[in-house]
């Protein structure tokens, strides 16, 4: 099995990259989306994420109010550690599963008996927006791709998809890692300068550029 952690920061086509790689056949966890779930009325994330930021955390309906969490963590780096190490037990569960489950399910795959699917039965992803900054005890990715695109149109875009302002954008841009310590940490660095078509031939040359190293 080998592990490859997709990440980037906010806006950088990352989804679309993951969408991309899931139609291809590969098993990819969404960190973001298995936190969502963890954070689901009666779960405890919630019950312990109440707790911490107050009733205000909570929406009439019983959901998490996250507007109200995500403007606090992304100003306040105390309150983002403190919501970190909520979730991080939680998710080291569940990713953890997953992962022993698909490297048990590829314990005897070969070229030989799988030549058409090899790499997607022995090639996991994880698509982690903080690969570099949450230490989850999880097994650690074996290589760490970087998706990349300009700031200002990371900027430009966050704010047109999800109807926020420049400086909220900046915030959360702020709460992440450095662009340029990313990249330095990068094994591999997938532009997205382009076009969607011009991004999903650069993960396609990724994906031919691992294959001679599984």
């Amino acid at each position: 099995m080998r592990i490859i952690g997709l990440t980037g920061g906010i806006g950088c086509g990352k989804s679309t990259v993951s969408e991309y790689l899931r139609k291809k056949g590969f098993v990819t966890i969404d960190f973001d989306a298995t936190m969502k779930t963890l954070q689901q009325p009666g779960k405890p994330a919630l019950r312990e994420i109440v707790d911490a930021f107050g009733p205000d955390a909570l929406l009439p309906d019983g959901t998490m109010n996250r507007k109200y969490v995500g403007k606090i963590v992304f100003t306040d780096p105390k309150a983002k550690a403190i919501l970190d190490r909520i979730m991080q037990g939680h998710l080291d569960v569940a990713v953890t599963s997953i992962t022993d489950a698909f490297e048990e399910a590829g314990r005897n795959v070969t070229r030989i008996t799988n030549p058409d699917d090899y790499m997607q039965k022995k090639v996991i992803f994880y698509d982690h927006p903080l690969l570099f900054e949450v230490p989850y005890r999880i097994e650690p990715a074996d290589e760490a791709w970087v998706i990349d695109m300009d700031e200002e149109i990371r900027i430009e875009r966050v704010g047109r998809r999800d109807g926020k302002t420049r400086q909220e954008v900046l915030n959360c841009m702020h709460s992440q890692m450095p662009r340029d310590e990313k990249l330095a940490r990068a094994d591999y660095v997938i532009d997205n300068s382009g076009t969607v078509a011009d991004l999903l031939r650069n993960v396609d040359q990724a994906l031919e550029s691992l294959s001679h190293r599984v």
